[in-house]
């Protein structure tokens, strides 16, 4: 073993040794009602740069690009908004590191200077499988073409291979638990979710043995990235979003270990207001701070007006989906709806390529709405 790797080894037992002793439990309602009572109201997007076709064209070395990342914050604080969500990326912490956490330092302080505080999020069953570090494949004309899924099936079903995410994990979290710019950690991204009927070639081909071998797994994989992210101490809280109801049978499988788990209360809903109303009424069920962490589909009636008002009020803070067109295309249909006149409304994001808006009385309702 080298210098440099019998360094690393060293330091990850001592992240480890160290997380062990000062390890905390999920937060009681009253902990984390207390900590939503300091925070502002945060309304934002999820946020995938308009050079980044998936997380790892985001923040592989090759590619991140602080220039445009800082142009489209400033859209973003442009709009009276004040938080993104952003997914990480296992593979390119895992081949460098120290040059992963440069990036992510200086994220932090480009969206802190466009006043943005960060949920980051770790893992996600949506997307294909098998993702690469390198050069990514371009856009294809459909919606998130090349989205990757974190971890990969064949890392995901074998526990023996869990042992680099666990310290990718214990890495990130403890060395931002104290840091005031990262609002929430958001641990696992609509976990079960094996097929992704939303992304062409994301499982599709799969038997029904393995993706309820997969969701099985997901089960263990939910619960083993709470104790890691728990064992850092963070100051932040902890969540898992739950994306169907409680009575649907994935919702049944899911959604009380992910209420288990989480110190807030996030859902994602891309149904109009009246879908909206009926999830927020479940999350209010658990007596915790609430946030919907993927919303806002035009084509499904999930629209800026009035959604983004009815959050506001209810104070559940908001990320909807989508900022700048970029490579991930995902302005274009997520599904097939078979209407023209539904297919050739924007699905996601809020600005065109040239940073002018996509319907401008939209960006005014947005604005006016987070004025104060």
């Amino acid at each position: 073993m080298g210098i440099f790797s019998l360094k690393n080894a060293l330091v990850a037992c001592a992240v480890v040794a160290a997380s062990a002793l000062f390890a905390r439990d999920v937060w009681t309602c009253e902990q984390a009602n207390e900590w939503f009572a300091k925070q502002k109201y945060r309304a934002g997007v999820n946020y995938v740069p308009s050079y980044a076709i998936n997380s790892i064209e985001f923040w592989q070395k090759e590619s991140y690009n602080p220039k445009i990342i800082d142009s489209e914050l400033a859209l973003l604080e442009s709009l009276g908004m004040n938080t993104v969500r952003v997914f990480l990326n296992d593979l390119v912490w895992k081949d460098d590191p120290e040059g992963f956490y440069k990036r992510l330092d200086n994220f932090l302080e480009i969206a802190d200077k466009h006043g943005a505080g960060v949920m980051f999020v770790f893992f996600t069953n949506g997307g294909k499988d098998n993702g690469k570090l390198g050069k990514q494949d371009s856009p294809n004309g459909t919606h998130n073409s090349n989205w990757r899924k974190t971890p990969s099936y064949s890392v995901l079903g074998d526990k023996s291979k869990w042992g680099y995410l666990e310290e990718y994990v214990k890495g990130v979290v403890s060395r931002y638990a104290n840091d005031k710019r990262v609002l929430v950690w958001d641990i696992y991204n609509e976990p079960g979710h094996i097929k992704s009927p939303h992304v062409k070639g994301g499982g599709a081909n799969l038997s029904e043995e393995d993706v309820q071998r997969l969701r099985k797994m997901s089960l263990d994989f939910l619960e083993a990235t709470a104790q890691w992210a728990r064992s850092c101490n963070p100051s932040q809280p902890i969540t898992y979003g739950t994306f169907v109801p409680d009575s649907t049978p994935h919702g049944k499988m899911f959604n009380n270990l992910i209420y288990s788990q989480s110190d807030v209360i996030s859902y994602h809903s891309y149904g109009n207001i009246i879908r909206q109303i009926s999830r927020l009424k479940e999350a209010r069920k658990h007596n915790r701070p609430v946030m919907c962490t993927e919303w806002m589909a035009r084509p499904t009636g999930s629209c800026f007006n009035p959604v983004l008002k009815f959050l506001k009020q209810n104070n559940v803070w908001s990320y909807s989906f989508g900022l700048v067109a970029g490579k991930i295309e995902t302005w274009r249909p997520s599904f097939d709806l078979s209407c023209p006149e539904l297919d050739s409304i924007w699905y996601h994001d809020i600005f065109k390529a040239d940073h002018t808006p996509y319907e401008p009385t939209e960006v005014e309702y947005i604005k006016s709405v987070l004025k104060d």
